[in-house]
């Protein structure tokens, strides 16, 4: 009679097994889907190439808040430093679902229109400096 209680057991245990197991793919993928942890890559554009796109959906001349608003809509998203003359362009959400890392800052007047982009970051790298400092090197 016991190996027909420990067999009945093992059959309960296996569909429990399979619902734990769709339960967590199911958690998963809403996890993923829900807070973006979908990998940002850095743009297969070098700078001029992202500040053109940018420029295409903010021209330059556009006001403050019309600027940010457009590119919102295209996808970007970005913040304003400590001074509200300058907007750092992070990501950009495109349509087929990836994730691009931008490298470009744009620069407002005073007036708040938009006059100007730069890179957002500096482009350092260790062989840079090995090669400077071997150039100053006596």
């Amino acid at each position: 009679m016991q190996a027909g209680v420990e067999s009945d057991r093992g059959n309960r245990r296996r569909p429990c097994r399979g619902i734990v197991t769709w339960l967590c793919l199911f958690c998963f993928l809403n996890l993923t889907a829900c807070t973006g942890l979908r990998s940002v890559v850095p743009a297969p554009l070098v700078f001029e190439e992202q500040s053109t796109k940018i420029l295409e959906i903010a021209p330059l001349g556009t006001p403050k808040e019309q600027a940010i608003r457009q590119l919102n809509d295209a996808g970007i998203s970005g913040d304003f430093s400590s001074s509200p003359s300058i907007y750092y362009c992070d990501l950009w959400q495109r349509e087929d679902g990836t994730q691009w890392h931008l490298n470009v800052a744009l620069l407002f007047k005073e007036d708040g229109t938009l006059y100007k982009t730069r890179p957002a970051q500096a482009d350092i790298s260790w062989e840079q400096e090995a090669s400077a400092t071997e150039q100053t090197a006596p």
